[in-house]
């Protein structure tokens, strides 16, 4: 993935948490509303039913503690969505090992901008894509688990709020027979009294946009130096993923379930990225041999 679609998908990502942050503001929104009050959105209202569900079964099924219920659910949906993942940075690492025959491409090209030309140098590209199993679509792969994250967020905002979840007008849940209490906290529904989980947030966040921001060793290209571009790129995303931070504590802030299902979500996400960058070098080194 180029820097500029990184910077995309970074905008891309600000925005939705832009949108979430603007729906905690005060005001009747959906996100105060019981679970299977009318409305929602479509197919995606029957997402949020089906993990809100979801959720009151795991929960029940450990003694009817919430908490428990909202860290497995949290972990099963980071889990569903790790081969996404690991096919993303699969396509980053294709795209490194592609890189030095699309400079030279690009080179063999400069300057030529008849038709004919930019045809021939499309299907080149296209072929070297293909040497190297390159989707020119994975980089949209992360924006597949976006409606997931969007309902998970509907139902941990909503259901401590539920007394009843209903479905084509049939109550099937009582949400209140859960049992919201978490340590020091009286209720996940309302806000962390000592800001421990959304400094938490904050905390992992932080470290955790460092730890990406800096490629693995196999995939930093020691040969070329960074242009000017390039270097204001990476200004321009670290300024975003901070911005990020940033707005992600004051969300976790209104709501301790909000900011619990980050801290997990959080953590087991760091883990899945050191395992595929483990599991990424082993993989560049044996595609390294064979081309």
């Amino acid at each position: 993935m180029n820097n500029q679609k990184r910077i995309l998908l970074f905008i891309l990502m600000i925005g939705l948490v832009v949108t979430l942050s603007a729906c905690t503001g005060g005001g009747s929104t959906m996100y105060e509303q019981p679970m299977g009050a009318p409305g929602g959105w479509g197919w995606l209202q029957w997402i949020i039913e089906m993990m809100g569900e979801g959720l009151f079964i795991i929960s029940k099924f450990f003694g009817g503690y919430y908490w428990i219920g909202l860290i497995v659910l949290t972990l099963i949906v980071r889990s569903a969505g790790w081969p996404i993942y690991a096919k993303s940075n699969d396509t980053t690492m294709n795209m490194q090992l592609a890189q030095p025959e699309l400079t030279a491409l690009t080179e063999k090209y400069k300057g030529r901008t008849d038709e004919v030309s930019q045809k021939k140098q499309q299907a080149e590209q296209m072929a070297i894509y293909k040497k190297y199993g390159i989707n020119p679509l994975g980089c949209l792969l992360p924006f597949l688990q976006m409606p997931i994250f969007i309902a998970m967020y509907q139902v941990v905002r909503r259901v401590p709020l539920s007394i009843g979840q209903v479905i084509d007008g049939v109550t099937t849940r009582d949400f209140s027979e859960l049992k919201y209490g978490f340590l020091w906290i009286e209720d996940l529904g309302s806000k962390d009294p000592l800001y421990i989980l959304p400094a938490l947030v904050g905390i992992l966040m932080f470290v955790y946009q460092r730890y990406t921001m800096k490629k693995p060793d196999y995939l930093q290209n020691k040969k070329f130096e960074k242009t000017g571009q390039q270097a204001q790129t990476e200004k321009t995303m670290k300024f975003m993923s901070y911005f990020m931070v940033i707005m992600l504590v004051s969300i976790a802030i209104q709501n301790a379930g909000i900011a619990l299902y980050w801290v997990v979500g959080n953590a087991y996400q760091f883990l899945q990225t050191y395992l595929n960058r483990k599991q990424g070098a082993k993989k560049y080194e044996a595609m390294k041999e064979k081309y």
